[in-house]
C-alpha cells in the first residue's frame, strides 16, 4: 500500500481505473454466465415440455399403433404391449402393434439420444424395469429432492452440463403395466417379471423427464453474443474513461505539479529573490476548488516568510 502512495498521482488513477474495469469485466462475465445458464435451464423446460405434450397426446389415444410389413425385412416395431392381426390378411399376415404413451416417449428418447441434437432427455424412475432407463445419481438427487420439498422441477450444474428433471406423477393409466405384476399385460409381465418396475401409487411421483443441456459459456462466446449496441456502449464506455483521465490530468495532475514546482523553487531560493507565483483563476483566494486554495496557503505561507525576513533583517 505504501509503495501504491509512493506512485504519481497520474499512475495511481490509472491503475484504479484498470482495477475497476477488471472488476467490471468480471462481474460482466459472472452476470452473463448467469443469464446464459438461466436461458440453458428455460430451453431445458421447453425440452420437458415437448416430452410431456408428446406423452399426453399418445396417451389421448392409449397409445399408439404400429403396423409391421412383411415385405419389408428392414421394418423393425420394437416393443410393444399388444398385437392385432390385420384384417384381410393372409399368409405372413401384416400385424398393428400398440405402444403405450411410456414407451413412445421412450423410444422418442432414443432417437434424441442418438441424434447430434445438443439437448438430450430420457425418462427414468426409481422403479424402473429396463435396466436402460437406471436413474443417474443426479436423477434420484432430483427425485428425492422433489419427494422432500413437493416441488415441481429440480436443476444443477454439473459436469459442463445443465442437468434438469421434471417431475412425473402416476396417472390411473400407468397402473397397468406398473402396478401389480400379475395385472400387467403378458408383453410386459414376460420381459420383466417383476417386483422391479412395479408398485406405482396412482398421484404419486413415478419418476421424472432427465434433460441434460451442454454448457459452452466462455469468454470467447461471450464477445460473440456481443452486438453492436454492445460495442457501441463498450465504446462509449472507453471515451467516458479517456475523457474522465484527460480530465484528472488537467485539472488535477498539472495544477499540483505547478503548485510543487513552485513551493520548491521558493524553498530553494535566497530570501528576497523574486519568483514568478502561479495564478489558476483570477479571484483564486475566494475559490472552493481545493487546489486553489492550496496555491494560494503556499503563497500567503512564502509572503509570510518573506516579511518574517525582512522584519528581521531589519532590526
Amino acid at each position: 500500500m505504501n509503495a501504491f502512495k509512493k506512485l504519481p498521482l497520474s499512475y495511481q488513477f490509472a491503475l484504479l481505473l484498470l482495477g475497476l474495469a477488471a472488476i467490471a469485466a468480471v462481474g460482466s462475465y459472472l452476470i452473463g454466465s448467469s443469464v446464459y445458464i438461466s436461458e440453458t435451464r428455460n430451453q431445458a423446460r421447453t425440452v420437458a415440455d415437448m416430452v410431456d405434450n408428446f406423452g399426453q397426446w399418445a396417451t389421448r389415444y392409449r397409445g399408439v399403433w404400429v403396423k409391421d410389413d412383411p415385405r419389408d425385412a428392414k421394418l423393425q416395431v420394437g416393443s410393444f404391449l399388444e398385437r392385432e392381426v390385420a384384417n384381410g390378411q393372409v399368409g405372413d399376415a401384416a400385424a398393428f402393434h400398440r405402444k403405450n404413451p411410456a414407451l413412445v416417449q421412450r423410444e422418442l428418447s432414443d432417437i434424441t439420444m442418438a441424434s447430434p441434437a445438443k439437448a438430450k432427455f430420457r425418462m427414468t424412475s426409481d422403479r424402473f424395469m429396463n435396466p436402460g432407463n437406471a436413474p443417474t445419481e443426479f436423477d434420484k438427487v432430483a427425485m428425492s429432492t422433489i419427494r422432500e420439498t413437493g416441488a415441481t422441477e429440480y436443476s444443477e450444474v454439473r459436469g459442463g452440463q445443465l442437468l434438469y428433471a421434471r417431475r412425473l406423477v402416476a396417472e390411473k393409466g400407468c397402473l397397468r403395466c406398473h402396478g401389480v405384476p400379475s395385472e400387467a399385460p403378458a408383453a410386459v409381465s414376460a420381459l420383466y417379471p417383476g417386483p422391479q418396475g412395479y408398485g406405482y401409487e396412482e398421484g404419486k411421483l413415478a419418476g421424472v423427464i432427465s434433460v441434460a443441456i451442454p454448457l459452452e459459456f466462455s469468454i470467447g462466446s461471450f464477445v460473440q453474443r456481443f452486438d453492436r449496441q454492445v460495442w457501441a456502449a463498450l465504446v462509449a464506455m472507453a471515451l467516458g474513461v479517456a475523457g474522465l483521465l484527460a480530465f484528472i490530468r488537467q485539472q488535477v495532475i498539472v495544477p499540483v505539479r505547478k503548485v510543487r514546482e513552485f513551493a520548491l523553487a521558493a524553498s530553494g531560493s535566497d530570501p528576497g529573490a523574486k519568483i514568478d507565483k502561479v495564478e489558476f483563476i483570477e479571484g483564486e483566494h475566494t475559490s472552493a476548488n481545493e487546489i486553489h486554495e492550496l496555491n494560494t496557503a503556499v503563497k500567503a505561507m512564502h509572503t509570510s516568510i518573506e516579511y518574517l525576513y525582512r522584519k528581521m533583517t531589519k532590526r
